[in-house]
């Protein structure tokens, strides 16, 4: 792999990164890119505590540290590697003394107070959780302040039969998980001894996200913002192919009436549940 990158030297990729799998070399220019606008789009994430649950490689952590001016950003997970990655990514990127890190044995309970942060992001995280995840999501959420904004992105979308996040195949996310397993062995698309349930195979819907947040009070800012997601695309030049153009239009038309009379996000039936905005009340 020929290095160019900016922060990251031949160094780090040979202890960290074996092969740029999923963009991780650049995972925090992608958040960059992509989630950084979203939250400054709902609200201003400078000078915020913000919480990253399941720091992976560090993208969404460093991201947020880069652009947290006078703030500071905690990330937290039960992989020592995930942790170590994001430790020496903060101190290339030059923001170890906004990123406070934590590996833990189990996510739960998590070790701060409740009403904590002002901001939780729980990205690309969702669909690796095996045990109850009703309780992670809940106990995140009660570490939130009131008035406080919990995202949640990059989880794939159950509705959807085809795994798009371990084999490619289709069915995956939907079989029990043995069967899954052999399947995807058998189709040479996973590898033999390896957790395909851990590695995400199966993702969560919108509606399971809503029926596990019923205890609190909250407003899903998808909903509650005119045109959330389409505005943002119009406001950030993001209509910029042929392809986009033409599709606009009927994604404007859907959007407009799934919030005005179902009262819900478009992004419940995409392939991803993306930028998912719910505000604590």
């Amino acid at each position: 792999m020929q290095n160019d990158h900016p922060f990251l030297k031949d160094d780090f990729i040979k202890k960290y990164i074996k092969q740029d799998i999923d963009g991780q070399l650049y995972s925090v220019e992608a958040s960059l890119e992509s989630l950084i606008p979203w939250i400054d789009y709902v609200t201003d994430i400078q000078n915020n505590k913000i919480l990253v649950f399941g720091t992976g490689g560090g993208g969404t952590a460093v991201a947020c540290a880069l652009k947290v001016g006078n703030g500071k950003v905690y990330g937290i997970d039960i992989n020592s590697w995930a942790v170590d990655t994001t430790k020496e990514r903060s101190r290339l990127y030059g923001t170890s003394d906004k990123l406070i890190l934590k590996c833990v044995d189990d996510s739960y309970p998590l070790p701060f107070p409740d009403e904590y942060f002002d901001i939780v992001i729980m990205a690309d995280v969702i669909e690796h959780i095996i045990e109850d995840r009703v309780k992670y999501v809940q106990e995140c959420f009660t570490k939130l302040k009131k008035d406080g904004y919990f995202i949640i992105t990059g989880t794939p979308n159950l509705f959807y039969p085809k795994d798009r996040h371990t084999t490619g195949l289709y069915f995956i996310p939907w079989l029990p998980s043995k069967i899954a397993y052999h399947y995807s062995v058998f189709r040479k698309k996973w590898q033999k001894g390896k957790n395909l349930d851990y590695a995400g195979r199966k993702g969560t819907t919108y509606f399971h996200i809503m029926k596990w947040l019923k205890p609190f009070s909250y407003v899903v800012l998808n909903v509650e913002m005119k045109n959330f997601t389409s505005q943002y695309l119009i406001n950030h030049h993001r209509i910029n192919s042929f392809k986009r153009k033409l599709f606009f239009k009927p994604y404007l038309a859907l959007e407009f009436l799934l919030q005005r009379f179902l009262k819900l996000p478009i992004t419940a039936f995409m392939p991803y549940l993306n930028h998912l905005f719910i505000q604590k009340k």
